[in-house]
C-alpha cells in the first residue's frame, strides 16, 4: 500500500456506503469495483438470508480459473473459514482502492475493519470474461492477503 494514499484510504472506512440492493451474481452492467463491492457487501452479512450466502456469493464471482485452485464449494467454505480469509466474514468496514484497472484487467485492494476491530488488507485481480455465461462480465481470478501498516 502506498504511503501517501493510506492515510486518506483510512478515512475512507466509516464513509464507504453499502451497495442497495448488492447483486448476489456477476452482471454485464457492474464495473470491477463494483464486483468487489458485491462480494465484500455479500461477506459483511454473511449468514442472512441463509447460512454462508455470502461465501457463496463469493464463489459466484470467482472465475472458472479461479474456481480451479479453490473448489468445489465445499472447500472454498472451509478457505473462507480459515485465518486468511475468515477476516473478510462479518466485516465492519471497507474502503477500496483501484490500483489499475482497463477495459480487461483490474487490481482493486480493500482494507478491511476485521469484526475484532483490527485491519485486515486483500488484493482482488479481476478480468473481464470473454464468451460463455459470464461474457464481458467481471470475474475474480485471485485474491491474496496484503500487509497493512499503521499511520
Amino acid at each position: 500500500m502506498r504511503s501517501g494514499g493510506f492515510l486518506a484510504f483510512l478515512l475512507l472506512l466509516a464513509a464507504t456506503p453499502a451497495l442497495a440492493q448488492a447483486p448476489t451474481a456477476p452482471h454485464v452492467s457492474l464495473t470491477s469495483e463494483q464486483a468487489v463491492r458485491a462480494q465484500m457487501e455479500a461477506l459483511t452479512n454473511n449468514n442472512d438470508p441463509y447460512d454462508d450466502h455470502g461465501i457463496e456469493v463469493v464463489w459466484r464471482f470467482a472465475s472458472s480459473e479461479n474456481k480451479v485452485f479453490t473448489g468445489p464449494l465445499g472447500r472454498f467454505k472451509q478457505m473462507m473459514r480459515g485465518p486468511v480469509y475468515g477476516p473478510m466474514t462479518g466485516h465492519r468496514s471497507a474502503a477500496y482502492e483501484i490500483i489499475f484497472a482497463d477495459s480487461g484487467e483490474a487490481v482493486i485492494d480493500v482494507i478491511l475493519r476485521t469484526p475484532g476491530g483490527a485491519f485486515a488488507g486483500y488484493r482482488f485481480r479481476l478480468s473481464r470474461k470473454k464468451g460463455g455465461r459470464y461474457d464481458a462480465c467481471w470475474m475474480t481470478d485471485a485474491v491474496v492477503p496484503i500487509e497493512v501498516t499503521s499511520i
